[in-house]
């Protein structure tokens, strides 16, 4: 998974995003997070991963991991 373009595009939109917030993360635990998050929503709604990056929001992903550094 992290090799697609999709994948790569999602990471980069998401440090964007916590750029914007002020919010400085390491690329991998992004990464890391971003993957967790994918196949978690793949598992639970038993479709393809291919078919998850639609549902896909950097910003709530950045929201998410700024919420969890400020706690």
């Amino acid at each position: 998974m992290r090799k697609t373009k999709a994948f790569k595009e999602a990471v980069a939109e998401t440090l964007a995003e916590l750029a914007r917030r002020g919010v400085t993360f390491a690329p991998a635990t992004v990464a890391d997070t971003i993957e967790q998050q994918i196949t978690t929503v793949s598992e639970r709604l038993g479709i393809q991963v291919r078919s998850v990056w639609r549902y896909f929001d950097a910003s709530a992903t950045a929201d998410r991991l700024a919420k969890s550094q400020a706690s």
